[in-house]
């Protein structure tokens, strides 16, 4: 009879919708389930039955009657986007930001998962919570990573020793003040003043001084006698000409007398002396005097007595740092560097503890162009006898050139220092973490850090080629495409956050909407077959 139809019908519905509900409440199940994926169940109708055809002729509307036969579960489609992640504090809790999946292998084959809560078991190894390892590229002795190839099962050493590493770069940076050194100047202790009272300037005539007490004339000497910057006795000459000769004229001839000594110059109506030489010197006016052209014996100028106004300074700065030899030991730098002239600085390298330095360059000269920058080399190199047994120890010191530091020569604060050295001595291992490339970092307690693995991740062209088999795990089918296994720095828009974990992105809000569609559907279904079923009768009842 065709009310079979309408039973066979509603017996689709009920087991679709059965379908479904078994979908919804292992979603709800799995609400709280790290990395899960929920799924969906998408409904097709079953094949429609032809009735007879709908009459008409050509320009009906329809060509045949059909009658659908039900309602069949087409596909279970799972939701691949991501959960909330949550912070877990737990350095081996880790969850993806963006695509990719951990790899994990279970002995016989390589799975993939999103549930990122592992933990190291005994021998070291990361695992997840059902033993499964947690696939990588192991790092090999000097902390270099391979990756791309054949994936290993990562592990670490909790044992292990970081080797000393002998020091053989140490980098310098920051500026060296300019003015670390000065020069020795000295100042007359009045100044020079003309007849009005004014302060004198250079083009003043020395005979309108009034310091001149009596004019001089030509052929008139003025001899100023000083002391060199060595402490050697010398003297200056200026022959007085005609009317109209200026305290300029005076400055320039004395200065000729005494070039490479120092430079006399007139700075507010005194007369100053400046050292060509940086730092330590001797030099002063010990006395001025004038001797007579004429022999009158009338000829004067009262010239003011001198004094050291700013003594001459050899400055030096000092840096330090320690150097490691080939067995882990400690030992002192220190590296001085004296300004000895303008943009000249004499360095040299010496060992606190008094170690022999036996080769490269332990004493040299840095130069600075005008502009503050090094002229010309910028590194020089050391070795030393460590005396303890060890070999030998070569290193180089480099100036600026590290971590966007220069090495300069500014007027200013001194902020030049020791930057970094690369040696250490040996290390214990007293931590683990791991960074958003999945790498898998030694924390050791001589302060230094050395990857011991990185952990690896995969992806697949179609992810809903992925089968389920339990445990928030998936297999790759041949529907999912190709597998791409890889370091975590080289899958694009891919991130691990340690320290966290991705939750399940079930919305309950949707699954609760989806359950009370889903009932009303079923039980629409069932009142279909209770219907069917009472027709049914009723056509029985007809013989009756």
């Amino acid at each position: 009879m065709s009310l079979i139809k309408s039973l066979n019908s509603g017996v689709s519905g009920l087991k679709s919708f059965q379908t479904k509900m078994d979908t919804i409440g292992n979603n709800i199940a799995n609400v709280d389930t790290n990395g899960f994926k929920s799924s969906r169940v998408t409904f097709s109708e079953l094949m429609n039955e032809n009735i007879g055809g709908a009459g008409g002729g050509e320009s009906a509307p329809s060509q045949s009657n059909q009658v659908g036969l039900g309602v069949r579960v087409a596909s279970v489609d799972r939701d691949f986007s991501s959960g909330t992640i949550e912070n877990t504090g737990k350095t081996t809790d880790l969850a993806i930001e963006g695509d990719g999946y951990f790899v994990v292998n279970n002995g016989s084959q390589d799975l993939m998962t999103r549930a990122g809560n592992f933990t190291f078991n005994k021998n070291g190894q990361l695992v997840d919570q059902a033993g499964n390892f947690v696939q990588g590229y192991n790092a090999n002795d000097s902390g270099n990573i391979l990756g791309g190839g054949a994936t290993d099962n990562v592990r670490v050493d909790f044992e292990n020793v970081l080797e000393p590493k002998q020091t053989s770069e140490v980098n310098l940076g920051g500026n060296l003040d300019a003015s670390t050194s000065s020069r020795q100047i000295v100042s007359s202790q009045s100044a020079f003043t003309d007849d009005s009272g004014n302060l004198a300037g250079g083009s003043t005539d020395i005979n309108d001084l009034s310091q001149t007490a009596e004019d001089l004339e030509a052929t008139d000497v003025i001899e100023v006698s000083y002391t060199q910057n060595d402490g050697t006795a010398a003297t200056a000459d200026f022959e007085y000409g005609t009317d109209g000769t200026t305290l300029n004229d005076m400055v320039s001839a004395l200065n000729s007398d005494i070039s490479g000594e120092g430079e006399f110059a007139l700075v507010d109506g005194m007369l100053r002396l400046k050292s060509d030489t940086v730092g330590d010197s001797e030099l002063n006016v010990d006395s001025v005097a004038i001797t007579d052209g004429s022999g009158d014996g009338t000829d004067s100028v009262n010239f003011p007595g001198f004094k050291v106004s700013q003594e001459g300074d050899t400055g030096t700065q000092t840096m330090s740092t320690t150097v490691y030899d080939g067995l882990g030991n400690e030992h002192s730098l220190l590296v001085d560097f004296t300004q000895t002239g303008e943009g000249q600085w004499d360095y040299e390298a010496k060992f606190a503890d008094g170690e022999s330095i036996t080769g490269g360059s332990a004493t040299g000269t840095i130069n600075f162009d005008e502009a503050g920058q090094i002229d010309g080399n910028s590194n020089f190199n050391i070795e030393f006898d460590p005396s303890n047994g060890g070999s030998n120890v070569n290193f180089n010191v480099s100036l600026g050139g590290s971590e966007g530091t220069d090495f300069t020569q500014y007027s200013g604060a001194n902020t030049a220092k020791v930057l970094n050295q690369d040696g250490y001595t040996q290390g214990s291992l007293v931590d683990v973490r791991i960074n958003g490339d999945g790498r898998v970092q030694g924390v050791y307690d001589n302060g230094e850090n050395q990857d011991l693995a990185q952990l690896a991740l995969g992806d697949v062209q179609n992810e809903d080629g992925l089968e389920m088999v339990g445990g928030g795990l998936f297999r790759a089918t041949s529907a999912a495409g190709e597998v791409f296994v890889d370091g975590a720095d080289n899958v694009a828009n891919s991130n691990i956050r340690s320290g966290a974990l991705e939750g399940s992105n079930v919305d309950l809000a949707q699954q609760f909407t989806e359950m009370i569609t889903s009932q009303r559907a079923y039980q629409s279904s069932a009142r279909v077959i209770s219907t069917s079923d009472e027709m049914l009768t009723e056509a029985v009842n007809l013989k009756r």
